[in-house]
Order: C-alpha cells, then sequence, then structure tokens
C-alpha cells in the first residue's frame, strides 16, 4: 500500500487562496539523476537536490524561466551528499539521505521532509504549497514591489506552523528574540534617526530562521536578495509563509536535527567567518568624529593616561577632503603616516572609515577613474546614476561587476599606505539623502559582469558586495595580514567578508535592552561576529547608561564605544567617578577574556557557533529559555545578566540546566532556576558553568603590550565533569592554515572525594609565549590532603582558605598534563 507523504493538512482562516495567488498543481517528472529531482508544474519548473545529508534546496522557477542558481550568499563547492535513494510512483517522489527524506507529493505538487527519527517538518501547507501571484503584490511593507513589470512576480512557498514551533534568527532584528507571530520584511535601509523596537527592517537583511520545536530544530534560508518578507505563523497560527516580491523562489531546508547542527551546516552553505586579527578583539573608542589629528593624539593620550585598556581608535569622514572617499583633510591631518606610526607606537591599530558614495568632481581622481572606467550603477537612461550623500552630489559603484570590486579594492592602497589597519564601510546600504533615508531607486541599472539586473534584484546584496570588494583589496595589498572590516549592511553570507555593527542606536536604556536579542539573533543567522556601539550613537549618555552597558559589551563579540558629534561626549572617562574605575576594570576584564573570546572566535571560525547565544544553547528542551532576551550566554562557560534599568541593583536571572557559580562572590546556583540576582554597579550578574575553564591573561591594556608569561584557567569545580577547549596561534596572518596553531581540551572531573583536571596533549605546532600555566580553582571548601602529577609526581600549590581557592602552577608544555586532587 503506497503511504500518503506528510503535509500540512490544518484548516485555516482562507477558504480561499489569497488574490491573484496561483499554487502550483499537478507536476510530472521530467529528470531525475543521482541527487536530484526536476518537475514541471504548469508553466513553472521545480528542482530539489539533495546537497548534504541534512541539506536541500528547492526552486521554483516560474513563467518558463530558466533554472539559475547564481547567488552571492552562498559559497561554491562540491557538496558531498553522501548515498540518497531516489523512489518514484504514480503519486509520489522521495529523496532520501542517510539523515533525512525529502517528499513531493505530484498532485498538487506539495514538498515536506522528515528525518531518521519520523520527525516532520518544512511541510508545505495543503492547500497553498508554492507559488506565484498574476500581479504584484502591494503590502503594508512597500508600496511597489515590481516597478516595470519586467521581472516576475511575486513567488511564495506557504509551510504549515505547528503549535511548539517557534522561530527564530532573521537576522538584524531589534525586537524580542522569538520571532513567531511576525511579520519581518528584509529590505536593508538607514533607519529614522532613533528607532524603536517597532522599526521592522533595518540595516542588515538575513532571509533565514531557525525553527526550534520539543528541543528538536530545523532551519529555511529564502536565497534571493530582493525585497523579501516571511510571516511567521502571524496572518495565521496554522501556518507560515516565505516569499520574495519578484525573481525566482530558491530556498534551503536545514534539517537540523540540534539547533547547532542547522547553524553550522548553514554556514557551510553561506560562508564561516575568517580568524580575525587578535587585537581587533580589543576595546575600540570611536566618534563622529574626531575631527583633528590633535584630538585624536589627545583622545590617545588621555586612554593611556586613564589607564583604560583600548586597541583601537576609528576615524570618521571628518578626517576625509571634503568627505571624499579615500583622501584626507590635509589641514585636519597634515600627514596621517607620522600620526599613525606615532599611534602604532603607543599600541593603537587606527580604523578609517569608507563610505559607498563617490563624489562627482572631475578633479577627484578617484571619482574621474570610475567614470572613465565605466564603473558606476546607472539609470534606465544610461547616464550615472547620482543622489547626495555626506559629500554632495556622488556616484555610485556597480559593486555587481567584478571589475568595480578590485578598482575599489585597490583604492584602499591609500588607507594601507599611511599605516591604517582596519576599513569601517559605512552607508552601503546604500543610504542616500534625497530623500532622506532613502535607498537606490528600484529601476537603476546594475551592469554587473554582462548580466545587467536592476537594483530591485540585488538591493540587500550591494552593502555585502562592497566590503568583499574591500576584503579581496586588503587581502592583495596586504596579503600577510588578516583583514580587518566592520559593515553596517549586508546580506546573507557577510559573515565572511565582515563584522556586522548594527549602526545608529541611541543612548537610551530601551536600545540597551535591545541590543541582547539584536546580537542573538544575528548570531543565529550565521553572523557570529557583531556588535552594538556601546553607550548608544543618538542622544546624550548618563554615567549610570555608559557603565551598564559596558558591563555588557565586554563580552560582545565587537567591541567598541562610538558616538554621534552634536552629543555628549561618552569616553569612559568624561563622567568621573565611580563610573571611570568600573568602566575600566570592566574592560580591564576584557582584556582578561581574550583568550577565552579567541577560542570562541576558532569554535565559530570552524562550527559557527556564535560568540553570544540564546540561553536554549545550553538546553534546547527548556522551553522557558525560548523567550529569555535580556540574558545571554557568552560560549558555553559564561551567562551575562545585564542591569538594563536605571537605578537599580537587583534583578530576575534564569538560570539554565546546570551548576553555576556566579563570578563575583561564588554563590553556587542549580539550574534551571528563577533567582533573584544583587548586580550592584561594577558587579555585573556573570555566572560561570561548573566544570568549564574560562582561560584568562594578566591585565594589559592592549594586545601585545608585553608578552605574556602567565595563562590562567579558572575553573569552578562540581560534581560532575565537564569541559572546555582553548584555541591559540599567532594571532595574525595565515600560519595556521599550515598547522602552526595550538588547541587542547580541558576537561574536569569531580567526585565526592577526589578532582582530576586534564589538558590534552596540544593539536598544532604552535608554541605559545606563555611558559607557564596556572590553575585557579575557585569555591573548595576544604584544603586538598594531596595534589599529585601521574605517577605521584608533586607540584607547586597552594590553598587559600579565606578566598576558597586552590591555585597549582605548572609549565606549559605540549604533552598532556593530569592533575589529580584528593580531599
Amino acid at each position: 500500500m503506497e503511504m500518503a507523504p506528510p503535509v500540512s493538512t490544518n484548516t485555516h482562516m482562507f477558504a480561499t487562496p489569497p488574490p491573484g495567488y496561483n499554487a502550483l498543481g499537478t507536476a510530472r517528472v521530467v529528470e531525475k539523476d543521482t541527487s536530484k529531482v526536476c518537475l514541471h508544474a504548469g508553466p513553472a519548473t521545480v528542482e530539489v537536490t539533495a546537497l548534504a545529508p541534512d541539506l536541500f534546496r528547492v526552486g521554483l522557477f516560474p513563467h518558463g524561466r530558466p533554472v539559475n542558481y547564481q547567488s552571492d550568499a552562498v559559497v561554491v563547492q562540491d557538496w558531498e551528499p553522501g548515498q540518497i535513494t531516489i523512489t518514484a510512483s504514480a503519486a509520489v517522489v522521495t529523496i532520501a539521505t542517510e539523515a533525512a527524506t525529502a517528499h513531493l507529493s505530484l498532485d498538487p505538487l506539495r514538498i515536506s521532509f522528515t528525518d531518521a527519527s519520523g520527525r516532520t517538518f518544512a511541510a508545505d501547507d495543503s492547500e497553498l504549497g508554492m507559488g506565484w501571484f498574476t500581479e504584484p503584490v502591494l503590502t503594508t511593507s512597500h508600496d511597489i514591489l515590481n516597478p516595470l513589470g519586467m521581472l516576475g512576480t511575486p513567488v511564495r512557498v506557504y509551510k504549515g506552523h505547528q503549535a511548539e514551533e517557534h522561530y527564530f534568527g532573521c537576522g538584524e532584528r531589534t525586537d524580542g528574540m522569538d520571532k513567531t507571530g511576525s511579520h519581518p520584511l528584509f529590505w536593508n535601509i538607514d533607519p529614522p534617526r532613533g528607532h524603536t523596537a517597532l522599526q521592522n527592517n533595518l540595516y542588515a537583511s538575513i532571509p533565514f530562521t531557525l525553527v526550534m520545536a520539543n528541543g528538536l530544530a530545523w532551519g529555511l534560508f529564502l536565497d534571493n536578495p530582493t525585497r523579501v518578507e516571511f510571516d511567521l505563523a502571524c496572518e495565521t497560527s496554522e501556518r507560515s509563509w516565505f516569499g520574495a516580491s519578484n525573481g525566482d523562489l530558491v530556498y534551503y531546508v536545514f534539517c537540523g536535527p540540534t539547533h547547532q547542527d542547522v547553524i553550522a551546516r548553514y554556514t557551510d552553505l553561506t560562508g564561516h567567518i575568517p580568524l580575525p586579527p587578535l587585537w581587533s578583539l580589543g576595546y575600540g573608542q570611536s566618534r563622529f568624529s574626531y575631527e583633528t589629528a590633535d584630538e585624536v593624539r589627545s583622545v590617545a593620550r588621555s586612554l593611556r593616561e586613564h589607564d583604560i585598556p583600548c586597541d583601537t581608535l576609528y576615524l570618521d569622514i571628518d578626517t576625509l577632503d571634503g568627505y571624499r572617499v579615500f583622501t584626507w583633510d590635509c589641514n585636519r591631518f597634515p600627514d596621517p603616516a607620522e600620526l599613525f606610526a606615532e599611534l602604532q607606537e603607543m599600541g593603537f591599530h587606527i580604523v578609517s572609515i569608507v563610505d559607498a558614495g563617490v563624489k562627482v568632481d572631475e578633479r577627484y581622481a578617484v571619482y574621474a577613474e570610475g567614470r572613465e572606467r565605466d564603473l558606476y550603477c546607472k539609470t534606465l537612461n544610461g547616464e550615472e546614476y547620482r543622489n547626495a550623500v555626506w559629500p554632495g552630489i556622488c556616484a555610485f559603484p556597480d559593486f555587481t561587476n567584478p571589475a568595480a570590486r578590485a578598482w575599489w579594492g585597490e583604492q584602499h592602497r591609500v588607507l594601507v599606505d599611511a599605516g591604517v589597519a582596519g576599513i569601517w564601510s559605512d552607508m552601503n546600504e546604500p543610504g542616500l539623502f534625497i530623500p532622506l533615508n532613502s535607498t537606490m531607486p528600484d529601476d537603476v541599472i546594475h551592469a554587473g559582469d554582462g548580466q545587467s539586473k536592476f537594483h530591485l534584484q540585488v538591493h540587500n546584496a550591494y552593502g555585502s558586495l562592497m566590503v568583499q570588494a574591500a576584503r579581496e583589496g586588503l587581502l592583495r595589498l596586504r596579503p600577510e595580514k588578516r583583514p580587518f572590516i566592520i559593515s553596517r549592511s549586508g546580506y546573507a553570507g557577510i559573515q565572511r567578508h565582515a563584522l556586522l555593527w548594527t549602526g545608529d542606536n541611541s543612548s537610551t536604556w530601551e536600545h540597551l535592552a535591545m541590543s541582547l536579542p539584536q546580537l542573538q539573533n544575528l548570531g543565529l543567522s550565521g553572523v557570529g561576529w557583531s556588535g552594538v556601539d556601546i553607550g548608544g550613537f543618538y542622544g546624550d549618555a548618563s554615567g549610570e547608561l555608559l557603565t551598564r552597558w559596558t558591563e555588557f559589551g565586554i563580552f560582545q563579540a565587537f567591541c567598541r564605544n562610538h558616538s554621534e558629534k552634536q552629543t555628549r561626549h561618552q569616553e569612559p572617562w568624561v563622567f568621573g567617578e565611580v563610573y571611570e574605575t568600573i568602566c575600566r576594570s570592566m574592560l580591564k576584564l576584557r582584556q582578561r577574556l581574550l583568550p577565552y573570546l579567541y577560542t570562541l572566535f576558532d569554535e565559530c571560525h570552524r562550527t559557527g557557533a556564535p560568540v553570544l547565544r540564546p540561553l536554549f544553547w545550553a538546553d534546547a528542551t527548556d522551553t522557558t529559555t525560548y523567550t529569555v532576551d535580556d540574558e545571554v550566554l557568552c560560549g558555553n562557560a559564561l551567562l551575562i545578566a545585564p542591569i538594563l534599568r536605571p537605578g537599580i541593583e537587583y534583578r530576575h536571572v534564569y538560570i539554565p540546566t546546570g551548576t553555576w557559580f556566579h563570578f563575583w562572590t561564588g554563590e553556587r546556583v542549580e539550574g534551571p532556576a528563577h533567582i533573584l540576582a544583587h548586580a550592584p554597579l561594577g558587579r555585573p550578574a556573570v555566572y560561570v558553568r561548573a566544570n568549564t575553564a574560562v582561560p584568562l591573561w594578566p591585565e594589559m591594556n592592549y594586545v601585545d603590550q608585553e608578552q605574556v608569561d602567565l595563562l590562567t584557567l579558572l575553573l569552578y569545580p562540581y560534581e560532575g565533569n565537564g569541559q572546555a577547549m582553548l584555541y591559540e596561534d599567532a594571532g595574525d596572518g595565515y600560519e595556521q592554515l599550515k598547522g602552526a596553531y595550538a588547541r587542547r581540551t580541558i576537561s574536569c572531573d569531580v567526585e565526592a572525594n577526589s578532582m582530576r583536571v586534564v589538558l590534552s596533549e596540544r593539536d598544532g605546532t604552535f608554541a605559545p609565549t606563555h611558559q607557564r600555566l596556572r590553575l585557579e580553582l575557585c569555591e573548595i571548601a576544604t584544603e586538598p590532603e594531596e595534589v599529585v602529577l601521574p605517577e605521584g609526581n608533586s607540584v607547586l600549590w597552594q590553598y587559600d582558605a579565606e578566598r576558597r581557592r586552590v591555585v597549582v602552577d605548572l609549565e606549559e608544555t605540549a604533552q598532556m598534563i593530569e592533575l589529580s586532587l584528593y580531599f
């Protein structure tokens, strides 16, 4: 007896399809190969392909359009789907891998997925499935979806929504973690000043969602850089839909079954973050703008005089000649190379801004060369498209053109030659001034590499293509160094080119609170390297707000203080005491945590696991964590619950599954639990997971201030076991690709009367600079009777009864270290 494929059979609030919507009808198989089935359904072609055991691609090409999977988001690679079995009958086709099965019901064509456990997910709605609209759809999100009527009509896929499903990710968003019941719009803009959680779209668009249900996960990525919308059980609680305003419908289904599996496979598809230069993880100081070389020197000296750790200074557009990109204002910055050399002697790295617009000025060499080589975007009439931004009237490079990207990359030479260490790509939605907060019209022409497209078709990818050009340029200009690039705008895959900073936030407690779910959802969208501006950009921060923001900001993957020129300065010392002392101590803690954070970056680079993670990362079966968006995990070892309102020092904290210790007091808490935490200024609610080592450096004010001789491993042992990782390399360059890295696991097993700490043999050939290791074992109630290495070898240790700590000093070695304590 033939089994019917699993599809969503819920009844819906709509008895008939939406007006103008054409759901796919009967389909017939026209081609099969070892991993793909191609079908025709009316005037549409549909392909379903198994790319990997846990990854399927679905393509709908309506109106007789050719099959085309070209993408700026997806990394071109040879996939290994493993063993695949394709079976076909008159009614059903299945594509089965070792991990999952795609079910294609042919009359009408509906697609669903199951895994080896029998779980059904991503099942087409039985009534609506995939299809397209006969006319452009007008929504509240935007008035015009298809300006010329030449790009195809909107396409959509409807999926059944199960009651227990929760949606996360969806790129850069300002409202809460759980997106269920929302209607995200993906269309990059420069939002109005002072945007709130009601702002539906921001600078970056990543049309990917992670779906959690009963502790298991799947994901969906709709790959189209045009205007995209998701309806996540908003119109009706029984279904969701995923659609693009024009073009083809290409989406990928990630089968999980865990959220870690989904994120890992998504970043396999769209790219992993590169390992950053180690200095870029330190604190950065910025303002729009430090307007003269003398002001920059003054800020640098003040940071050192006030003993404030800082690795990076950021230069905004007032360093430029009339805001022209790739220039210097010779009056305000008469000798940039001399200035930067002086700052480098003080331990600072310089990051300089580059906007997307190129001032129209025939005497300006950058503009003139781009015009001569025909590298700018065009109007329908073939004229250079122009609009106003900071320099005045500007032209805009066509970054879809490889020649334009290569040319743009080369323009960074003037910055690199002066000593600039990193690039800050801004205004790259692109943001325009006429009208204010607008972007390019839909009908602007991108000639590309011979395949011309309207701006509507590529809009969301514009910022990503700009930073791709910058990264490729830096790799050519300075091949021995790892590029450091930050971007305001981007599309799926942005993480392989640049980190994403979340743009112009506000100096309000509301924006501090918004930053936690914002960064977590970016992390769940493949962007593990991101951050918000500490203290806020618009408006005046207070000393209390800056300090509380710093208490959270030191755990961000990207840690920078930035503010707007018409606001009060907010460098860490300007509000006086007690704020300066607390900001200093927090930033010194950031510097001490760099080996822990660098290890997290290595994990993110390899697996896609973000630096900041939602609480369900610890226990996906605990559905309470799905709505906790005012706390965050920093890696697996640290739980951060910042104060998000003024004038208070107590807050509710949800402790997830496991044993956790308060970082400041050592108090032990067993999760899951709801507790009231005391968090006075300077003592934010931070908890350390039991038996999970946190590597720490000595205090320093910048990377390489001195050679690190001692690495401390902070551990809170408790009955049970745990494991952590330590990754080290040279901190820059690419010798790690040749094996010059050091990676080892640190395990801790605790029983009633004994404890065993093991550092595995180092993997890799890198020899760390530190010659000594220190194990700092916290909350040890009684002095050990014996602390020994294998074969009874003695070791140097001491017990501090007042602090309840055992400190063990060891020599660094590539060999396994096994330490036993007996009580």
